[in-house]
């Protein structure tokens, strides 16, 4: 399944040129032709609606096209709907390739629709990996058009599925405030972040599920389990299941970690720790480990352990055993240390 709709604007998401036509007088209103193009667009946020990642790519002038997005009064499409966009007059090979480097995803993950075919030949000579299809002539088809398309989720599995194109919108804006910051800590400290630790909570069992099926760069034991084996888990007095959401200033991130410990009286063993690569460097592992840590604490255990399996993906959990514990093992302080730059609540 792709992750990725890629949007040309002129003659895409509305009829004529703005450069040449000017915002008042490109075709988008109620009326044909310009009523096919609403249509089409309310299509599109259907689909940022099941989680399908918007961006634009669009040889125009920057200003001129922003000026359509943030201000014409039909516009369904608005700013914070994209994630990304290369809006110049450059290569559109080329702006494929680098919105595919800002969003961290895979060529492969991206369907660009264009107008126009000679754009359409270019993307699918240069970068083949990026699904391209032809278009309909009339506008009025878009929208069927899109929906046919065989090559999205036809609809969300999780809340996290749901809430994906908003992620990806909201991380931009993160990336945009890190800038204004002279140092990574001062940007953390500004994010406001809050953690929300739950153990033993079956309110979220298939995003959990999901979780450690798809889960591959921070995961300590890549070991898929069933909603099955997690509320077995959970109703075991011998295990404890924990799961954490994380929220900022900008928005809800959703379940972005997960750990499943086997509980002994003097030793807790983390059998499956892991968590979202869309969070990494912002120090929810080292709160996550810190809840455990005081929860083993007052359950009378001494020591931590964890299972850790090296994959040829998994480099940052490695590191982060390595680095919290000792030849996988590690005393329970009375203490745990947490992150000064985020909030944890444990529910």
């Amino acid at each position: 399944m792709k992750k990725c709709l890629v949007l040309d604007l002129d003659n895409t998401l509305w009829g004529g040129v703005v450069g040449e036509d000017g915002m008042k007088n490109i075709a988008l209103s109620l009326d044909p032709p310009g009523s096919g193009f609403i249509a089409f667009q309310q299509a599109i946020l259907d689909h940022y609606h099941r989680g399908v990642i918007l961006a634009i790519n669009s040889r125009n002038n920057p200003d001129e096209a922003w000026e359509v997005i943030r201000k014409h009064p039909n516009m369904i499409l608005k700013e914070n709907h994209f994630a990304a966009a290369r809006i110049n007059w450059n290569d559109k090979a080329e702006n494929l390739r680098e919105l595919a480097r800002e969003l961290n995803i895979g060529l492969d993950a991206m369907v660009f629709l264009d107008d126009d075919p000679t754009n359409r030949e270019l993307a699918r000579a240069l970068v083949p990996e990026v699904e391209t299809p032809d278009m309909p002539h009339d506008p009025s088809q878009y929208a069927s058009f899109l929906n046919s398309l065989n090559c999205f989720a036809s609809h969300a599995i999780t809340d996290e599925d749901t809430m994906r194109g908003n992620f990806y919108v909201t991380e931009r804006l993160r990336k945009e405030e890190e800038k204004k910051h002279g140092n990574k800590e001062d940007f953390l400290h500004g994010l406001a972040l809050e953690l929300f630790v739950h153990e033993d909570d079956g309110s979220c069992m298939p995003r959990l599920a999901q979780l450690t099926e798809k889960t591959n760069q921070f995961n300590t034991n890549k070991m898929p389990f069933t909603e099955t084996e997690i509320a077995k888990a959970m109703a075991s007095p011998d295990s404890a299941v924990f799961h954490a959401r994380l929220q900022d200033k900008f928005g809800d991130h959703g379940v972005i970690a997960f750990a499943l410990v086997d509980k002994k009286k003097d030793q807790w063993h983390i059998r499956s720790l892991l968590m979202s690569c869309r969070v990494f460097g912002r120090g929810v592992e080292d709160a996550m480990l810190g809840v455990m840590l005081k929860r083993a604490h007052e359950a009378g255990a001494r020591r931590m352990t964890i299972a850790f399996h090296e994959t040829l993906k998994n480099e940052p959990a490695r590191e982060f055993v390595e680095t919290r514990f000792f030849d996988h093992s590690r005393p329970v302080p009375k203490t745990p240390e947490f992150p000064s730059w985020i909030t944890v609540r444990e529910l």
